[in-house]
């Protein structure tokens, strides 16, 4: 009985305890080779820890979708879904949920968001701008027509006459003369019918053409002549001379500017030229953006001047972004061209005019700018002047020239925004923002900081042609 009491020899100890280690070591080996394996493993193929959506303005895209391609090479595990619909589309989106930024190139309140997009008052919702932008006139490049400068009301009619519904935006000057009376009291200026190119003044009125500039009926020698109102319209298509070195433009009474044997087919004394064929003539074909955009908007609020669906601003310091109503589209003044000018996102209405030398539209400065955009491929930005907003004489202190935009810390997009009530600033600079229904938290936030961050701001609109946050 004894001997079941005895205890197990040292020996036999011994060995169980080496075996004990031995399976110990093991187990611990494959441990250590599954954990290595894995870890090489997510080296080469890194998993997705978060993912987002960005949706909206196609203006802001290019802006957008710069910062997420650079966002994503230093954070790997992060992936953002950005998309392209419009400012209407993307603040619908983000309301409902169905996105988690929505992009916009208009001005948005959470008033207007309430009551426009579905958003709740509960929604806590965040308004953040990254950049800035305008919105451009642009014409083809091959525009042979000779225009240089277009004033508010004249671009407002050229698409009140070529709208199939009856426009309620509706002008009662052509580059500042009364259609209400004297010789522009008659088609097309008072009826809203479609124009052609000559029967539109060739820039805004009061601007001067230099000696050099333009050549006299004949052809022989150069003459001086400041844009005015002509003593009389005569037939369309009939043309007094031609741009200096340049496309044939219509010169009014060209013999002695003040006479009355001739005339101009637009009633000024320099009116844009035909086809580019000599006594040839076109309609001009406008083109407008098929889905609601902040593009619009600004182009309705800032270039026509509309505060109201049917009123004007009476000044420059006037404008501002309520266009003709909060639809984002020109439906909302009235106005809808044939289906074959209306276009999708900037990119279609870049496309639209690049392809036609008879054609004018409207689209983001940066895409019209910038080869990533269509900006090089037959289409140039234009120079819409709105100095002519504010009422007054050829010797009123205001500018009658035309104010090219540009970027840059002293560009007038730059310098606009500093002070857009000051005359020579563009009117048509715009905000671009990105909409949360709370304030940008984890990874959002993330990306916020680094797009906001100074060098990386300055570095994206510098990309895609836009104006930085920190170059005003």
């Amino acid at each position: 009985m004894r001997g079941k009491d005895r205890g197990v020899s040292p020996v036999v100890a011994t060995l169980i305890l080496i075996l004990i280690a031995v399976a110990a070591a093991a187990a611990l080996y494959l441990w250590l080779v599954a954990w290595q394996g894995n870890i090489t493993g997510g080296i080469g193929n890194q998993q997705v820890q978060a993912t987002f959506t960005i949706g909206g303005s196609t203006s802001v895209f290019p802006f957008s979708s710069a910062g997420v391609s650079w966002y994503e090479q230093n954070h790997s595990d992060v992936v953002i879904n950005d998309q392209q619909g419009g400012t209407g589309a993307g603040m619908l989106a983000v309301c409902e949920g169905h996105i988690d930024v929505g992009a916009a190139s208009t001005p948005e309140t959470a008033t207007g968001l309430e009551s426009a997009d579905g958003c709740s008052a509960a929604d806590n919702i965040n308004i953040t701008t990254i950049a800035y932008d305008a919105v451009d006139v642009v014409i083809n490049s091959a525009n042979p027509h000779g225009l240089l400068s277009i004033g508010y009301d004249t671009l407002t009619l050229i698409y009140d006459g070529a709208s199939t519904t009856t426009p309620t935006l509706v002008p009662t000057t052509v580059d500042t003369i009364t259609t209400g009376s004297g010789i522009l009291h008659a088609a097309p200026w008072d009826d809203h019918a479609a124009l052609q190119w000559d029967q539109i003044p060739a820039t805004v009125n009061g601007v001067f053409f230099a000696s050099g500039k333009l050549y006299s009926a004949g052809g022989n020698s150069t003459i001086n002549v400041t844009e005015g109102l002509a003593s009389k319209v005569a037939a369309a298509g009939t043309l007094c001379g031609v741009t200096y070195g340049g496309p044939y433009n219509d010169i009014c009474d060209a013999a002695d500017f003040g006479g009355t044997a001739s005339g101009t087919p637009c009633g000024f004394l320099v009116c844009a030229g035909g086809s580019g064929s000599y006594g040839a003539n076109a309609t001009i074909v406008p083109i407008e953006r098929l889905d609601a955009s902040g593009t619009t908007q600004t182009f309705e609020a800032k270039l026509l001047g509309a505060v109201t669906a049917s009123s004007f601003s009476s000044s420059f310091a006037g404008l501002g972004y309520s266009g003709c109503g909060s639809n984002n589209l020109l439906t909302d003044c009235g106005i809808s061209l044939p289906t074959a000018d209306q276009e999708n996102g900037n990119p279609g209405v870049l496309t639209a005019v690049a392809g036609n030398q008879n054609s004018i539209g409207y689209a983001s400065d940066g895409l019209a700018r910038t080869a990533s955009g269509i900006g090089t491929k037959g289409l140039v930005p234009f120079l819409a002047d709105q100095q002519t907003l504010i009422s007054g004489s050829a010797t009123s202190t205001f500018s009658y020239g035309a104010v090219v935009p540009s970027t840059g810390a002293s560009g007038t997009i730059a310098a606009g925004i500093k002070n857009s009530t000051t005359t020579n600033q563009y009117s048509g600079w715009r905000p671009f923002q990105f909409v949360t229904l709370n304030p940008p938290a984890g990874e959002v936030f993330d990306f916020y900081q680094f797009i906001l961050g100074s060098s990386v701001n300055q570095a994206l609109a510098t990309a895609t042609g836009e104006v930085s946050l920190y170059s005003i």
